[in-house]
């Protein structure tokens, strides 16, 4: 199992938020896959300063760094395969600013997504394309694997709707990519290669979102058909249509 220097990780976040026994290695030793191998340690950090630290002690011993949500993923991406550090980030769970007239938020990657949408709720907003697990997947976790649900036939996915964000790199660097507008007109659009790498690239400690107005009907309709070929006919209609449903299940 890989070395961590314990002592050092403690003096970075404190005691209470590094863990290290057993039984907490057990269960961060999964997410919601089939995938399981225990971490060295893990620790949970609070503030992006933190994370910063964390990465720079890990970079410089060479330790490999696990970012972690909600461990929701059925994927094993949450998976500490070589051992190493667990970094926890759903202490982060802060939504930093609200934007109404903007249609924009800025939150921490810890923030569960049925919690930010509890929040614009007042606002006529919402967050239109989580996860079924949204009630538990965090913002975080659901950019690092540009998570999509069953709405992203008419919303897309989390790729969709990251305006921009803050990256803490392997080396401890704090940087910026994308903006806080909706208008990115020159240089590389980095923030788009972030989503869905997984935090191969570096950690999520921030992000800018678009938002949504919450839909003023909601409907629901139901087909019966006799023949598997006929809704799958149906279907195809329906997506080549202007109406395009938000949902569209076939069972």
């Amino acid at each position: 199992m890989t070395r961590v220097n314990v002592a050092k990780l403690k003096s970075i976040v404190g005691e209470e938020n590094v863990r290290d026994n057993v039984a907490d290695l057990y269960v961060y030793g999964s997410d919601s896959s089939v995938h399981m191998a225990m971490p060295t340690v893990v620790v949970r950090p609070g503030t992006k300063e933190e994370v910063q630290e964390i990465m720079r002690y890990a970079n410089t011993e060479l330790v490999p760094i696990i970012a972690r949500g909600a461990g929701s993923g059925t994927s094993g991406h949450a998976v500490p395969i070589v051992g190493g550090i667990v970094m926890d980030l759903r202490g982060m769970n802060k939504i930093l600013e609200i934007r109404p007239q903007d249609m924009l938020c800025k939150i921490e990657p810890g923030v569960v997504i049925d919690d930010l949408n509890k929040a614009l709720r007042p606002y006529d907003l919402w967050f239109p394309s989580p996860p079924e697990s949204g009630r538990i997947a965090t913002i975080g976790g659901t950019i690092a694997n540009n998570g999509a649900g069953v709405r992203a036939v008419k919303y897309g996915t989390m790729r969709d709707y990251v305006l921009g964000m803050k990256v803490v790199l392997a080396n401890g660097d704090l940087v910026t990519f994308g903006s806080d507008t909706r208008a990115q007109a020159s240089g590389y659009q980095l923030d788009r290669l972030i989503v869905g790498s997984e935090g191969t690239l570096g950690i999520i400690v921030e992000a800018t979102l678009l938002l949504k107005r919450l839909p003023k009907f909601r409907a629901m309709g139901i087909a019966k058909f006799d023949k598997l070929e006929d809704a799958g006919e149906a279907i195809s209609e329906i997506v080549a249509s202007e109406v395009t449903p938000s949902l569209l299940e076939l069972v």
